[in-house]
Parts: structure tokens; sequence; C-alpha cells
């Protein structure tokens, strides 16, 4: 007899295991819980980075200039932030990140109060954010992977997910409103208290989220070089990260210019881009609930390909909409994609890493993932001279152009 949806059962090479039993882990909580305020305090960032930045300038490049400081650390950083997660404490790593993240917050929050808030000044603290984002993903990947094992990455990894679109709904919603009824000021201070929270979540976690191996330590570069050699090797790793930068350098920008969207366009305020914001991340809410709990179906490296086509298609959908429940529910199925993608990203190349490099592989791909930036500030010259809605189209084509031969092969492979 099929087992009831509601059960929350899911089979993992060959394990039966029910996210009740994921959740009753009580590190696995504490982790979880961290996650979501950073999550949360992430989301937070970049709406109010995006419309404060805009509201400065009244330039799209100078967004576009705003989310590359902000994300380009993950870029050049992110490799030896892997590094660090094979090498040292990963409870020490986040409460490293937490903290930094928790003083940066803090001090936008009084620049801010004190009017001596400028764009400039902006931009060096986003910096700062960037780091600590660098720092914290491969760490708490890898910290995932250390508390609950292989047999259930992959419903670990799904229910981080579920905390990021729990974030992503919660932190717009929350910044578009202290941004509307206090201004930047307020964003930050609450930015900074749920840093504090996390904090206060993941601080006990301590050697129980792992750490080095114990093992001879090599050099940087030789560890960066067998890093780059596991995941080259692997068809599926080498696959997930080549896609990885087609889809950040050229699908996910438009995250930074939906403030741009949405005021010049769609000719809303704060309140009204969170909203949007918060739709997509409806969608990718309920998209990692279903990856969580599934019982078999789809394959990871089915449903990632499928996953990567389908967002630029619905990007090209997005550009040309014009109405606001129209756009809203655009971003809700987009944010279903993202959901789907995300979750199977992290999940394919845990899995197929190995296990002395896994942070080392993480890090290669959370460098991946900060080829954003690169994007962005390309996307924000193509909005000043042609438009949002023209930039979203022809980026989201290029994506496609890139990510067809990528990941029809991976759609079409057999079930892992």
């Amino acid at each position: 007899m099929v087992a009831p949806v509601s059960a929350l059962s899911v089979n993992v090479a060959g394990g039966r295991f029910t996210l009740a039993e994921i959740l009753h882990e009580p590190s696995y909580r504490r982790l979880w819980a961290s996650g979501l305020c950073m999550s949360v305090a992430r989301w937070m960032d970049l709406v109010t980075l995006g419309w404060l930045s805009f509201q400065l300038t009244g330039s799209p490049f100078m967004v576009g200039l705003a989310a590359f400081a902000r994300s380009a650390p993950m870029m050049f950083v992110g490799p030896f932030a892997g590094i660090v997660a094979d090498r040292v404490p990963r409870g020490r790593v986040l409460v490293i990140s937490q903290t930094t993240g928790l003083l940066a917050a803090a001090l936008l929050a009084v620049v801010f109060a004190t009017g001596h808030g400028g764009y400039w000044v902006l931009l060096a603290l986003e910096f700062v954010f960037g780091v600590v984002w660098a720092l914290d993903f491969p760490a708490r990947r890898t910290a995932l992977y250390a508390v609950l094992g292989a047999p259930r990455v992959a419903q670990a990894v799904s229910l981080e997910t579920v905390s990021m679109q729990i974030a992503k709904m919660v932190g717009p919603l929350a910044a578009g409103f202290c941004l509307a009824r206090a201004g930047p000021m307020a964003s930050f201070a609450t930015m900074g208290a749920i840093y504090l929270v996390g904090l206060v979540a993941s601080g006990p976690l301590g050697a129980r989220l792992g750490g080095p191996s114990g093992g001879p330590t090599t050099s940087l570069a030789a560890t960066m070089r067998a890093g780059l050699s596991a995941a080259w090797t692997s068809p599926t790793v080498r696959a997930v990260l080549l896609v990885t930068v087609a889809m950040n350098t050229l699908f996910f920008p438009y995250q930074h210019m939906l403030p741009v969207f949405a005021r010049e366009v769609l000719a809303l305020g704060p309140v009204g881009l969170g909203s949007l914001v918060a739709a997509d991340g409806c969608g990718a809410l309920l998209g990692a609930l279903l990856i969580a709990a599934r019982r078999g179906g789809l394959g990871h490296r089915t449903m990632f390909g499928a996953a990567s086509l389908a967002g630029p298609l619905l990007l090209v959908a997005l550009s040309g909409s014009r109405r606001v429940v129209l756009c809203a529910a655009l971003l809700f199925v987009m944010g279903l994609a993202e959901s789907a993608y995300a979750a199977m990203q992290s999940t394919l190349v845990l899995l197929s890493a190995p296990e002395r490099m896994r942070g080392g592989v993480m890090g290669i791909l959370s460098a991946c993932i900060g080829t954003q930036p690169l994007g962005t500030l390309a996307l924000g010259l193509l909005a000043g001279s042609a438009g949002v809605p023209v930039a979203f189209t022809v980026n989201a084509l290029a994506a496609l152009l890139v990510i067809v031969p990528l990941s029809v092969p991976l759609v079409r492979g057999r079930p892992d």
C-alpha cells in the first residue's frame, strides 16, 4: 500500500526516513534555525541594497555595481572558504561569519541613523556581507553532511532550502515594511537582531559539526588543484558547475534588478517590491517542501536539468508582463523552479565529491555561484541603455543557448 503524502516519508539510497526523524536530531534543528536566520538577514539585505542604491543614485548600473560588491566575495573567496571548511572546525566558522554579519549590520544601522549613510559607505559594508556569505556557505553545507550523513543528505539540503525559501518570503516583506515605515536604519537594525538569534542557535554546536579530518595537511595550492581535479573528472559535478556559472551570470542577476523593474515598469513602492519577491519565495517554499517530502520519482540530475531550463523561459514571460498579479504568478512559478535547482545543485555535489575534499569542492561551487556579480554588472549596463524588460529577455535567451546543451543530457540521463 502506498503511504500517504502527509506521512512525509522519503526513500534515499535504499533507506526510508521521515522528515520528522530528520528534524528530531537536535544538532540539525539548531543548524536549521541558524540557517533560517542567515537567509532572512540575507534577503532583507538584498532587497534593502537594491532599493537603497537605486534611491541614492537613480542608476540601474549603480544598482548592478552595488550587487557586484555584495556578491563578488563569493567568486574570489569561495574556493578558499571551502578549504577553510575542511581545515577549521565548522562550528567556529559559523560563529565568526554570523558575528561579523551582526557587527556589519549594526554599523550600517548607526551610519544611516546618524545621517552619514551614502552609496559608497553602503558598498564598503556590503562587501563585508559578501565575505560573510562566502565563508558560511561551504561550512554550513558540509556541516549538514556531517550531522546527518550521506543517506539523508538530500533531505537535509531540501529542508535547508525550505528555510531559505521561508526567508525569501519573510525577508523581503520585512525589508519593504522597514523601508516604507522607518527607513534603512530600521532594516539594518532588524538584520542585526536576526544575526544575533542565529548566533545563539548555532553557538553551542561546536565540534558536533565536524572539522579537520586529521590527515596530512597539504598546501593551499595542492588542495585547490585536487579539488578542481575531483570536480572536473566527475561528469555530474562538471555539468552542475557549468550550469551554475551560466545560471548565475545570465539568469539570477534578474533578482538584483527587480527593484528597478518594480519601480520603473510596474510603478510599485518598497512594499510592492517586497510582495513580488515574496511571491517568488512562496513558490520556492512549496517546491522545497515537495522535494523534501518526495518518495522517489524524478532523479536528482533530471530535476536539476529541468529546473535549469524552466527558469530562463519564465523570465522571458516576466519581461513581457505589465500586470502586477501576472508578474507575481510568474515569480511564484519561477520560485518552484529555483527551489528544485538549488536543492539538487548542492545535493549532487555533496554526493559526488570525495569525503576529504568535500568542503573544497563546495568552495568551487560557491565560486561558480559567485560569478553572479559579473552578470549583474552586464545586466545593469544593458538595463541602463535598453530598459529592464529588454535586458531580462536578452539575458534569458542567452542563458537558454548555454544551458540547453548542458541540461538536456541531465534530463535524459538515467535516474540517480
